[in-house]
């Protein structure tokens, strides 16, 4: 998937301001002044509470603002740089380089998550990030995050075609799973990755106990099978194998609100 369905050259920008809430600001009014936006206040009253109910930083300089709402039927989002960095109240006390706002509707929350577990998993990589505080310029910025991005699929994506046995029983599930699905798959990449913190294992053991169990039993065998259990839908296709999805299942698909699986390779299928 090209990176310009998420966010293009135009929508990463260098910040000025040196508080949290001005940065925000900074970011709203980019978005309004290339007609992304109609009513920057609104928006900014928007991404500023939901601030307020979670910190969003996700440590290593990194932080996600964002809101879900129905004022808006398309995603948008926009990356702010700041070189010396933003006090963001992190929990690593690290102060934040790059800001990624998004404001999406609430149909889309699961592709959000997908593109929000693509980026953390860019910036929590120090090499990939030093690539990028190297690239100085928003359009040298794009260029290694495009780069980046289709190293990610490519690496998601499993050539080979292991036989997995996908239960129709999940289509009964609930799409919310999905989202917590990959809200657990982050949590899980971040221990995965060396954080093994009492707080994380909360978070993990917490979020488990909101997922069907269905779909959890599910989850932990697909995980173990491949690099990433999801898989975005692209041209009539999983995006995870490359083979394409019949006609009929694809009007399914998009018809139910219970949960798809790749019928090839077994993986959650997110409509974007």
């Amino acid at each position: 998937m090209d990176l310009d369905y998420f966010i293009k050259k135009d929508q990463i920008i260098k910040l000025k301001s040196t508080e949290k809430q001005n940065v925000l600001r900074e970011l709203i009014e980019k978005l309004a002044e290339l007609e992304l936006l109609d009513n920057k206040e609104r928006f900014y009253a928007q991404v500023i509470h939901r601030e307020s109910l979670e910190n969003t930083a996700l440590g290593n300089g990194f932080a996600i603002p964002h809101t879900r709402t129905e004022s808006v039927d398309r995603f948008i989002s926009i990356l702010g740089i700041h070189e010396d960095g933003v006090d963001y109240n992190s929990d690593d006390i690290t102060p934040v380089n790059f800001i990624l706002l998004s404001i999406f509707p609430a149909r889309m929350s699961t592709t959000y998550l997908y593109f929000i577990g693509m980026m953390a998993r860019i910036f929590s990589n120090n090499e990939k990030k030093h690539l990028l505080e190297d690239a100085r310029t928003p359009a040298k910025i794009h260029a290694v995050l495009k780069k980046e991005a289709e190293s990610y699929f490519e690496s998601i994506s499993d050539l080979e075609n292991i036989p997995v046995d996908t239960p129709d029983s999940l289509a009964s599930v609930p799409s919310s799973d999905v989202d917590m699905l990959i809200r657990l798959d982050r949590l899980y990449k971040m221990f995965d990755s060396g954080d093994k913190s009492d707080k994380l294992k909360k978070k993990i053991i917490n979020i488990k106990k909101l997922i069907d169990n269905r779909s959890l039993t599910y989850y932990e065998r697909m995980r173990k099978k491949r690099s990433n259990p999801f898989s975005i839908v692209e041209k009539d296709a999983c995006s995870g194998c490359h083979m394409d999805i019949p006609p009929v299942y694809l009007k399914q698909i998009k018809d139910q609100e219970g949960i798809s699986l790749c019928t090839h390779c077994g993986r959650f299928l997110i409509i974007v």
